[in-house]
């Protein structure tokens, strides 16, 4: 049954669409941009990254599985109301319940990252509580308001932990925040972050383990992806490039290290695509979200039966 406010997408994400039934993943586009505050077009980002999935190898060589046998099923878009985000989070939300009460896995392409409110509302409302969350951002996302908006892509994780209180949020590849958001970061119970230099200083090995032992108690886990997590050399179109980011090598080690069969959804968000020389970042997307599902299914396949 499809989702409620979810229209069609004329691509699908792999360039095919399987048997429903078959998949246990559902792809869902939210292409907003209305809070955008430096460079805009990330409502184009979902249609991008579906093209460039067309042309990528699903095979993943860290994890030895090729993701074309685990189907993914494209739902398509959620209808955005441009200009009004409330509404829009709102649909998101209902959206995912959908998708979460059939017991689906929701891959979602912003869009913005404020988009992350209504995913994680939407799943809380079906898992009747709240996911962990493992961020990877070069931002906090955690001012109280952004050029007078406080539902807004540098506002997102605030608003997420004074309504949600999700019970851990770990980031890793901050780099760029303002002091009010480091006093949140700190002072609140349950924050941890690794910054871009703790990334390079200890390595993306040391940095894992230590995100894995405090990720310990969760039964659920949600991965969010904003593409700025990476140097722009990696993933030049994004909303608000941050140098000093983190390499492609580094974040599929990040992603192979921590993505395990607790993950309940994700999002890749911030891909924007007017600012994307040859699509690269679009490719880089689509690349990180098959190896998301890849680690995913490999942990499954290693749990005890």
């Amino acid at each position: 049954m499809p989702a409620p406010f979810v229209e069609e997408s004329p691509l699908a994400f792999g360039g095919y669409r399987p048997q429903r039934e078959a998949s246990s993943y559902s792809l869902l586009g939210v292409p907003l941009d209305s809070t955008a505050s430096y460079r805009g077009g990330q409502r184009w980002a979902p249609r991008a990254i579906r093209e460039a999935s067309a042309f990528i190898e699903f095979r993943s060589l860290h994890a030895s599985i090729d993701v074309d046998y685990v189907p993914i099923y494209d739902e398509g878009d959620v209808a955005v109301v441009h200009g009004d985000v409330a509404e829009t989070l709102a649909r998101v939300s209902q959206a995912v319940r959908a998708l979460v009460g059939e017991g689906r896995i929701p891959l979602v392409l912003g869009g913005e990252h404020t988009i992350t409110y209504g995913v994680i509302e939407g799943l809380s409302s079906a898992l009747g509580e709240p996911p962990c969350m493992l961020v990877l951002d070069a931002h906090f996302d955690l001012r109280d308001e952004y050029l007078g908006y406080r539902y807004s892509h540098a506002c997102v994780m605030r608003r997420i932990l004074e309504r949600i209180h999700p019970p851990r949020l770990v980031y890793i590849g901050v780099r760029g925040f303002s002091d009010e958001e480091v006093e949140v970061a700190e002072s609140r119970e349950g924050i941890w972050y690794a910054t871009s230099l703790d990334v390079e200083r200890l390595g993306e090995a040391n940095v894992a383990a230590r995100a894995r032992r405090i990720l310990s108690p969760c039964e659920r886990v949600y991965l969010s992806v904003d593409m700025d997590f990476l140097d722009p050399a990696y993933a030049p179109g994004v909303g608000n490039p941050e140098p000093g980011g983190l390499t492609f090598r580094e974040a599929l080690n990040l992603v192979h290290s921590l993505v395990d069969d607790r993950i309940v959804g994700a999002d890749v968000v911030e891909v924007t695509p007017p600012y994307d020389p040859a699509g690269i970042t679009a490719v880089v997307a689509a690349k990180l979200l098959v190896e998301v599902v890849a680690a995913r299914e490999r942990a499954r396949s290693r749990r005890p039966s």
